[in-house]
Formats: structure tokens, sequence, C-alpha cells
């Protein structure tokens, strides 16, 4: 049949119509989407794993599977653990630097608070208000003596404050550091105090390596072993007050001490009751004093023997020394005041050990 130009124009427009997407109608309900089957677009089939997880970009894939929870988990619910403690004792403050003869001189005193208040009733009513004065000589010593009016007095020497300062400073490095500067120093100042009674027992400026001086650490511990040996050496000289040695501290009316000049004098004319048992009793005095005024400190530092055996090692090594250059004098070595108004240390050393613990003994914990 033959079409005309009108009839087949008309078939050209319906068959292009046909192929056109159809437009969306309203309120239309969406068609579905179906993925293809896996091998022929690239992409997985639906509910397959990809093949490699998801990782951000620039990072690596995760190699593990997220793990799923079990619900409940294993063992019931989950039971809150309390934090682990570490197991160390508690850090004590640091303590401040202790620098020159009037620091020194204040750190004494405080310490002395210290020991009077730990002592019993009667006792502290014998030494209560007794005057501690310093000669400014750089003789070695600590002593209890009665001035010419009678009364009590407490003294310490210049040079008695510079060795505890140079003992507590070089065993403080050497505890922390593992430095033998304690070694160093008497090693360096026994010779020369044996030599000449003008010697000064101060630490050398070149014992102690500069990058150690500063160190917080060893600044607090040197303070710490100061105080601890004053206690010892200024408890002895309390319990010779108290134990009834000197016979003029009964609780009178404290004077305001002797002039410092006269104490090289007096320590001679006034220490008739040095011997070896009242200097026993002292020491057994110093100990007691020193460990109860160091317990009731906690949790701040407590006190000890150990500053008495630092003190008394280093005069057990002045006393070796002069032996040596004087054998014949088996108690005391004259070259130095401490020896000359003390018993031997090296004798007295084993009964502080045995003092403090028996001490231990009847305070246990």
């Amino acid at each position: 049949m033959k079409l005309g130009r009108f009839a087949v124009l008309a078939l050209l427009l319906s068959a292009c119509a046909s192929s056109s997407p159809a437009k969306p109608q309203p309120n239309a309900a969406p068609r579905p989407y179906y993925p293809p089957p896996q091998g022929q677009s690239g992409q997985p089939a639906y509910g397959q794993p990809y093949a490699q997880p998801y990782a951000p970009q620039g990072q690596p894939p995760y190699s593990q599977p997220y793990a799923q929870p079990q619900y409940p988990p294993p063992g019931g619910p989950p039971q809150t653990q309390p934090i682990p403690q570490p197991n160390v004792a508690p850090q004590r403050p640091l303590l401040g630097p202790l620098v020159g003869m009037q620091a020194w001189q204040s750190e004494v005193r405080g310490v002395l608070g210290e020991l009077i208040a730990s002592l019993s009733a009667d006792k502290q009513v014998k030494v209560r208000g007794i005057p501690l004065v310093f000669d400014p000589s750089f003789e070695v010593n600590a002593f209890a003596g009665c001035d010419d009016g009678g009364a009590p007095f407490l003294a310490g020497t210049a040079g008695i404050l510079e060795t505890i300062d140079a003992i507590s400073q070089t065993r403080a490095t050497d505890e922390i550091f593992g430095t033998q500067t304690y070694n160093a120093y008497a090693n360096t100042l026994i010779p020369q105090m044996l030599q000449s009674d003008k010697a000064r027992p101060a630490l050398p400026a070149n014992v102690i390596a500069g990058q150690y001086l500063n160190d917080p650490r060893r600044v607090s511990r040197a303070h710490e072993i100061f105080d601890e040996i004053v206690a010892f050496t200024f408890g002895h000289e309390l319990a010779h007050h108290y134990l009834g040695h000197t016979g003029c501290a009964n609780g009178q009316a404290m004077s305001s001490g002797p002039n410092p000049a006269q104490l090289g004098n007096l320590v001679i004319r006034v220490l008739p009751w040095v011997n070896q048992f009242n200097e026993g009793a002292s020491d057994f005095g110093g100990v007691v004093n020193a460990m109860d005024a160091g317990r009731a400190r906690r949790p701040n530092y407590a006190w000890t023997e150990k500053g008495g055996l630092m003190l008394l090692d280093f005069f057990a090594r002045l006393d070796a020394s002069g032996q040596a250059s004087n054998p014949m004098d088996m108690l005391r070595v004259f070259a130095n005041g401490f020896s000359r108004t003390h018993p031997n240390s090296a004798i007295r050393i084993p009964l502080v050990q045995q003092y403090a613990q028996q001490w231990r003994s009847q305070h246990p914990g």
C-alpha cells in the first residue's frame, strides 16, 4: 500500500515518542533498583562484602574486620575494676637550701625546739628555755655547760656547723648520684685539721661537681641530713643537762647565756663530767631524743640515728688519723675540740647502733 508524505511523517513521530523515557507521574511509586550480578559491572553483588575494607584516604586499609560485640557478654555484665595504685611511698616535699652561717644557726634553733617538744614533761621542765649560743671559732665542737653564774647553756661552734653542712652536702650527693664526694671531703680536710687547729672544715668548692649542685633533690636531701645530724648532736647535749651531768639545769630561770668569747675557757673549766659513763648515757639520750622527735615528724622525714652515725664516722676518721701520728693517745685526739670533750667516736658508733635497735624494739611500726 502506498503511503502519503503525511502518513510517513506521522509514523516517525510516533516511534520517537515511544523510545523517550516516560515523564514521572505525580505520586508515582519509585522503581526498585536491582544491582547487577558480580562480574558484569565490577561492583559486588548485593549482600556480599567488599574485597578491601574501607580506609580513609592516605591511610592503610584495616586488616581485620570490626569485632561484633556479644550480648550479653560472656560471664555476665562487665564489672568495674579499681584502678591499681603504684606501690611507692608518698613523695616528701622538697626542702630549700641551707646556705651560710645565719641559716645554719636558725635551723639548729628550729631543730632544738622540736627536740625539747618531744621530751617528757619532767625533762622539759629542766631544759626549756636554756640559751643556745654560737662560738664564732672554727674549732669543731658542741657542748653543754654552766656559765659563771651557774646557769645552763648549750653551745655550738662555727666549725661544727661547717662540718655538719659539709657532711650533709656530700652524703646527699653520694646517695643520689653514686659519687664519692664524702670520701673526697674527709680525705682532704682531715690531714689539714690535724696539721693546724686553725684549719676550717668548710666544704671545698671543687669537691661536688657543678652539674649536681643545684639539683633540687640533692638540695632537699642535704637539708634533711643537716637536720638529722643536728638532732643527734644537740639531743646528746640536751641529755647532759636533763640527766644531771652538768648539775645546773633544774628548771630555774634561764640567763641569756655566756659571752661567746668566753666559751673556750668555760668548756675546759665546767665540763669535769666528761667520762665514758656520762657520754654513753648522753648518747643514749641523744638517740632516743632524735628518734622520738623524728617519729613525731611523720609523714615528713623522720630523724633516726643515721645523722649521729654520719657525724661519728667523720670524727672516727679524725681520731684514727690522729692516733696514727700519736699512738699513745687511745681515747682522745687533742687536735680538735670535739675529741677533746668527747670520747673516741669508734667506741661510740656500735653503742649508738645498739641504742637505736633498742628504741625500735620498743616502738614497732
